[in-house]
């Protein structure tokens, strides 16, 4: 009962920068959430001081300190948690909405792209549309914030915050924010800073992530995960699993989960080295389901969520 997670544009692990090698050992889980409510897909921001989370089913979105403190609703929208994305400067979060209204063909769908401050503050980045994959944030060399949307006609507007100088010349030179990914339901694109798409595979795909030297992509294709160059070439399978990041530019993190047609049934954290050698589980838990894992931007935390009691967890990652 794997809920394919079709990616429409994503700069996932964005901020995951290049680090050592790691062994794969995981210490000091704690929890960032302990309340009634199921919670899923956590991002840690680009600066590692928050973590932002949704609650089961993509609606709703929250932001907390990476200690814990500090939490706060940031948005109430139906299917914010669908594939959002920090900003460089951790300042907004570029989120889809989902509204339904009532159309002489009965209830119509309409899609946005707005970008979100830690007060909840909107901005609208986007023309209506009834069909709209997630955007991906631009930016210019004088600090403004834009967006790629390859199905999505921009707005151009005032009210968000700049990029500082030092913070603009340092997302500008990441591959992450120059390049992101689309997919159409089945096939899997990369996304130029204009917003136009290539194909660069087809198939299944989903989930893109980009490594942090933007030289290839993990995604999965059906129930696999996937490595490739971003040109579309050197496809390597590694195995079962969903969701996948980068710890380094060698080594992806990805869930490994087993379901009865219904419910998830068991679920683990796994490392592999992308030429498909030392797959290797990094949580073994009988009282969890470990999902939808972040690695921190340093490298030395990871965030998930777990599915039996829909909570977020932080824990040291070696």
């Amino acid at each position: 009962m794997k809920r394919l997670l079709f990616v429409g544009v994503l700069i996932a692990s964005f901020m995951v920068q290049a680090h050592a090698q790691k062994v794969g050992k995981l210490s000091n889980v704690t929890n960032l959430t302990r309340d009634g409510l199921r919670y899923e897909n956590p991002r840690w921001s680009p600066d590692g001081s928050k973590i932002a989370f949704t609650e089961f089913g993509y609606d709703n979105l929250y932001v907390i300190n990476a200690d814990g403190a500090s939490r706060v609703q940031v948005s109430s929208a139906s299917g914010v948690g669908y594939m959002y994305q920090w900003s460089a400067d951790s300042k907004e979060i570029l989120v889809r909405d989902t509204r339904w209204g009532n159309s002489d063909e009965g209830m119509k769908r309409s899609h946005a792209i707005w970008a979100v401050d830690m007060t909840g503050k909107k901005v609208k980045m986007s023309e209506d549309a009834e069909y709209m994959q997630p955007a991906a944030w631009r930016y210019s060399a004088s600090g403004a914030k834009m967006i790629a949307a390859p199905d999505a006609k921009p707005i151009a507007r005032q009210g968000l915050s700049f990029l500082s100088r030092s913070i603009a010349t340092k997302a500008l030179a990441q591959p992450a924010n120059k390049i992101s990914f689309y997919v159409d339901g089945c096939d899997l694109y990369i996304v130029d800073v204009f917003g136009k798409k290539k194909l660069i595979n087809k198939g299944e795909s989903f989930c893109p992530s980009l490594s942090p030297d933007g030289k290839k992509v993990a995604f999965n294709q059906m129930n696999d995960v996937c490595v490739m160059n971003i040109d579309g070439s050197g496809k390597k399978v590694i195995g079962r699993g969903f969701n996948p990041v980068w710890a380094n530019d060698s080594q992806i993190v990805f869930e490994r989960t087993e379901d009865d047609g219904h419910v998830y049934t068991s679920g683990e954290l796994y490392i592999a080295n992308i030429d498909g050698t030392g797959i290797k589980a990094i949580t073994s838990t009988k009282g969890m389901i470990e999902m939808c894992p972040s690695i921190s931007p340093d490298g030395k935390k990871i965030v998930f969520s777990s599915f039996l009691d829909g909570q977020i967890y932080v824990a040291d990652f070696e």
